[in-house]
């Protein structure tokens, strides 16, 4: 006589379940992290400059954005900092301006024919801010006459 077959579907649905839970831990655990970074110094948490911090614990979750991490954290801030209200002018929001930033940093390797994962060194840091600082010009010339 024919036996039942068990069927792999409760398997990979545990699998899968299993997946998202191992995935939705792992953005738990980078949000902690970067609390923890954040109550490091009080001038991140309200006020002035806020914005940006917020938005950049948002984006370390995204592999895309791993160059943000260490003491580019914070020269990037400053950067949009220094020039957050002609951004407000110009309708640039500050995960927009991660945008611009990582753009201008996958360029930057391309250029140097870097592997994909590699760090913000020097000088990827001076091409990048370089970078910026003409698309803010180009911005501010082209939308301010």
């Amino acid at each position: 006589m024919a036996e039942k077959k068990k069927t792999v579907l409760p398997d990979v649905l545990m699998r899968e379940k299993l997946l998202k839970v191992a995935l939705d831990e792992k953005a738990k655990a980078a949000r902690v992290i970067g609390s923890e970074k954040k109550d490091t110094d009080p001038k991140k948490d309200d006020g002035p400059g806020s914005k940006i911090y917020k938005a950049i614990d948002e984006a370390l979750v995204d592999l895309r954005y791993y160059f943000l991490e260490g003491e580019y954290r914070d020269k990037v801030a400053e950067l949009f900092n220094r020039n957050e209200g002609q951004f407000d002018r110009l309708g640039i929001t500050p995960r927009r301006f991660l945008d611009f930033a990582r753009e201008s940093f996958d360029r930057f390797k391309q250029l140097q024919k870097k592997m994909p994962l590699e760090p913000m060194n020097k000088k990827g840091w001076d091409y990048l801010e370089r970078s910026l600082l003409e698309l803010i010009g180009k911005l501010n010339e082209k939308f301010h006459k």
